[in-house]
């Protein structure tokens, strides 16, 4: 009987909940428990030593408060002595309780709970719900079915399929999610090359850094592109879906390019044929599945489209991020058992940001501010310090985590013609870490099949801190100089 590699893919592909769960287990695994434990209580002791010794004393107790959750999650994240996410619980939760309760707070236990339901977590909410739509349709793996038709079985050019397929995934739905669906439709050819195949490696260091570096583009695909646009926007600078678009387009393609030419040089060129004859078996679908199929391209069509276009026709992207929450589970695409198995950390852990966010902008920024009026800041200068520092931390930590922190201290700090530039390169930067398993939730999925070392990841780390932070500093400063790109914000 003819083995059925696409009977293998679905039975790999037990959802996207799982993937995500490798980056917490990663994490975990890395100390044990007594370890952590030392330091979290240490994180704990810094944080009220610093705050004791460092706050200012005309701080009110709110302020405090705030300046104390604010070093002692900066820790957590960076050491991970607990999960990120759970970091996020714990922030919504302190300061409900410190700012009901507490003088001087200025912010309600209301204002601050309804971070659960603000527009950025709505609109990954969205894009979750159409991924998980095209996974139970199979349409992931008729995208891979289609890369190898149109690229052929050319090393070379598969690899740039694949990265394409992943580009394209990942301007519509989170990179996390991209990545999990690329790996499962991909699995068949590497499980029949090899762990310790040039081609398996190839297609391994593609899929995260396809997913991370054209995340740049879309404020759908990776929280801190709407953490950011979030802040800007408290600030009275709105950008758009299809302005972010622009934005992230040129920086991504340029370093998408680079890699694969590495990806080439380093790998597949050494690799001299490819049978990929299990991609020739057609899918059976049943009548019902082509229906669905046809309704979930259609919700993604009208969904991206309201994303894009959404401006003109007065329309909130999380308004349209509405349209996949409602009418997939309406037509019995996706089920409750689905809803319980998407990746609700990655909102919690969103949410939480946002509650930081919040604090920093209403208990400190105020205070420090008034420091920084009379103050002169190059903006170039500006921009090459909040860059490293974002890629830097976004290499060792959550990269949602950083760009709260690094874009709400741009916020405080800098004038108000500066916080612009600086801000798109805090969003643009955040998808630059990739030195590590545990820098992105991608590279931990792919890190997660035990077919790479550490060391595999370095050269996707390299052009992300290096030879992206350089394009991304150029290209803002040329927007900002030689366009008309700032006025339109």
């Amino acid at each position: 009987m003819e083995f059925d590699y696409f009977d293998k893919i679905r039975k790999i592909r037990t959802g996207i909940r799982f993937y995500s769960e490798l980056l917490i287990e990663a994490s975990w695994n890395m100390w044990n428990i007594k370890t952590r434990v030392g330091i979290f209580f240490f994180s704990l002791l810094i944080a009220f030593g610093v705050t004791y010794f460092l706050a200012p004393e005309e701080f009110s107790d709110a302020q405090n408060y705030t300046m104390f959750i604010l070093i002692f999650s900066i820790l957590l994240w960076a050491t991970e002595a607990i999960p990120p996410f759970a970091v996020g619980i714990m922030i919504i939760g302190f300061l409900v309780y410190t700012m009901g309760n507490m003088e001087g707070a200025t912010l309600s236990p209301q204002e601050i709970s309804a971070t659960w339901s603000d527009s950025v977590v709505w609109i990954f909410l969205g894009g979750f719900f159409l991924s998980e739509g095209m996974r139970k349709t199979n349409l992931d793996l008729s995208m891979f079915k289609k890369t190898i038709s149109i690229f052929g079985t050319n090393p070379n050019m598969l690899v740039l399929g694949i990265i394409v397929v992943t580009s394209v995934l990942s301007l519509i739905i989170s990179n996390t999610a991209t990545a999990a669906m690329v790996l499962a439709s991909v699995m068949p050819l590497i499980d029949r090359e090899g762990k310790d195949s040039m081609m398996s490696k190839a297609i391994l260091v593609s899929i995260p850094a396809a997913a991370t570096f054209s995340g740049m583009m879309s404020m759908v695909s990776t929280p801190p592109n709407l953490i950011v646009v979030n802040v800007l926007k408290s600030k009275d600078f709105d950008v758009s879906f299809t302005q972010w678009l622009f934005l992230g387009f040129v920086p991504a393609i340029i370093l998408l390019i680079s890699f694969w030419f590495a990806v080439v040089r380093k790998y597949t060129s050494k690799v001299k044929g490819l049978d990929v004859s299990f991609a020739n078996k057609a899918l059976d679908l049943t009548n019902t599945m082509r229906l669905q199929r046809l309704i979930v391209i259609i919700i993604l069509v009208i969904t991206v489209g309201m994303w894009m276009f959404g401006n003109r026709l007065n329309i909130p992207t999380a308004g349209a991020a509405m349209i996949p929450i409602m009418f997939l589970p309406m037509f019995g695409i996706i089920t409750a058992e689905d809803v319980r198995r998407l990746p609700w950390d990655t909102l919690m852990l969103v949410a939480g940001g946002l509650a930081l966010g919040m604090a920093i902008k209403e208990l400190l920024a105020p205070y420090y501010s008034q420091f920084l009026v009379d103050m002169e800041f190059n903006v170039i200068v500006m921009m090459i310090i909040f860059a490293v520092v974002t890629v830097l931390f976004s290499n060792i930590m959550s990269s949602t985590a950083t760009a709260t922190i690094v874009i709400n201290i741009a916020a405080i700090v800098l004038p108000h013609d500066q916080l612009l530039p600086v801000g798109l390169v805090v969003g643009l930067c955040a998808s630059c870490g990739l030195f590590l398993p545990v820098s992105t939730p991608p590279n931990a999925i792919v890190f997660g099949t035990g077919m790479l070392k550490q060391k595999d990841f370095v050269m996707g780390g390299l052009f992300g801190a290096i030879l992206g932070t350089i394009i991304i500093i150029l290209w803002v400063l040329f927007l900002q100089y030689f366009t008309s790109f700032f006025e339109l914000i």
